[in-house]
């Protein structure tokens, strides 16, 4: 059985409610979106943790494998972003 979503709050003051120039606006709903799936994963972790530890274990390594990947790329990519500057100039 799935729990509805809680409502946000009417009344609730939001960051992108604070600021007034419209990129800063659009940056602060992405960040309550990141914020909000952060937790959101956070919770569905614990879940995992408390219901099955072995596939929680499994989890987290997964996710270090994926993070050194996407390190490894982001380096080669600002490594390459580098170069072809220094060969502008």
């Amino acid at each position: 059985m799935r729990t509805p979503k809680p409502k946000r709050k009417p009344n609730r003051t939001e960051l992108s409610d604070v600021a007034g120039d419209p990129s800063t606006s659009t940056f602060s709903t992405v960040v309550e979106l990141l914020v909000e799936h952060r937790v959101m994963l956070d919770a569905w972790e614990h879940v995992l943790k408390e219901t099955n530890p072995l596939l929680h274990e499994r989890y987290l390594g997964a996710i270090k494998d994926v993070r050194a990947h996407e390190g490894a790329k982001l380096k080669t990519m600002i490594a390459d972003k580098l170069n072809s500057q220094l060969d502008e100039s």
